[in-house]
């Protein structure tokens, strides 16, 4: 049964009125709207959401520093934390059941210069920062998200050795071709292929192996043949998954946010985990709102004894 995540924080945090501005985008708001941060992260729990993500997507070191906030990664990793644990202090305050949920610590690639390339050992020391605080700080899994170069994920991995929770890989599917609209979904979007990202998967001394593989933030008209193309490639026994976007480019070029409504996302999502049974995440990215997630609860866990069963795999997968 499938296991439901959350959906996306910066584009909520945006449709209620927060600026998103750089270099921190939305982990600007654990300083300037909290309020607002753990408020989404209620309104997933409440539409059904069984892993919540910390809003830490902005929280590298060398983020921070072009912030100005170079020694303030700690204070931050804790507060998305906290924001993410009101809302089960919220939940056993109510409804308990609610109160299950795991927490997953979101750490995105870093921002990219022309001296990343030969720095390996910086990066790999950026990732480790980062997540050490984040499971200091309680999370019980880390989530890798967005990655979209095989290379960037292995240098992630590398820095990740040594985490003791469950490490979730999520990548951008859908390389762009010229002339087509749809991307192809057979690569990454920055045009490796998907079995030069299973070798991630393989024991090796020098990364941590992902406990879990995803494909997120790609075109929905792109996921089922990213879909297809992981499964063949990583092979049975590892959980997969997907939380797709909600846009795409219009014909004239204008970006459109949500290309689908809620109950459609959701009913081709159950349709794509249900001809797929190696699928066992299910979630949503840029563009969704917790009403796509309670779309998805609806066809995914239509009842009490299919939403157990979920909570029962998540168990499993995050102890």
């Amino acid at each position: 049964m499938p296991v439901l995540l959350d959906g996306a924080m910066a584009t909520e945090l945006s449709a209620r009125g927060f600026d998103l501005r750089a270099p921190l985008f939305s982990a600007r708001a654990l300083l300037d709207a909290p309020e607002l941060v753990a408020e989404i992260h209620w309104d997933y729990l409440r539409a059904g959401a069984q892993v919540l993500t910390t809003n830490s997507f902005g929280l590298h070191a060398s983020t921070l520093a072009v912030a100005g906030l170079g020694e303030r990664q700690r204070e931050l990793a804790l507060r998305s934390v906290e924001l993410v644990e009101l809302a089960r202090r919220r939940a056993l305050e109510g409804d308990r059941s609610l109160a299950r949920f795991r927490v997953a610590g979101s750490i995105p690639p870093r921002p990219l210069n022309d001296q990343d390339c030969a720095e390996p050992d910086l990066a790999r020391a950026e990732y480790r920062s980062l997540a050490a605080q984040l499971v200091g700080a309680g999370v019980d899994l880390i989530l890798l998200e967005t990655f979209t170069r095989v290379s960037e994920a292995k240098l992630a991995l590398e820095g990740l050795a040594e985490i003791a929770v469950p490490v979730w890989l999520a990548v951008v599917a859908g390389m762009p071709q010229q002339r087509v609209s749809r991307p192809d979904g057979t690569r990454l979007i920055g045009g490796d292929s998907f079995d030069e990202l299973a070798e991630l998967t393989r024991a090796s001394g020098e990364h941590r192996v992902p406990d879990a593989l995803l494909i997120n933030c790609t075109q929905i008209d792109a996921i089922p043949a990213a879909l297809d193309s992981l499964i063949a490639s990583v092979g049975p026994g590892r959980p997969l998954g997907s939380s797709p976007h909600l846009g795409k480019r219009r014909y004239d070029g204008v970006w459109v946010d949500r290309i689908v409504e809620p109950e459609v996302f959701a009913e081709q999502i159950h349709a794509w985990m249900h001809s797929r049974p190696a699928l066992d995440l299910a979630g949503a990215c840029c563009g969704s709102t917790p009403a796509y997630i309670a779309a998805m609860k609806r066809w995914l866990q239509p009842d009490e004894l299919a939403r157990e069963r979920a909570f029962v795999r998540l168990a499993e997968l995050v102890p």
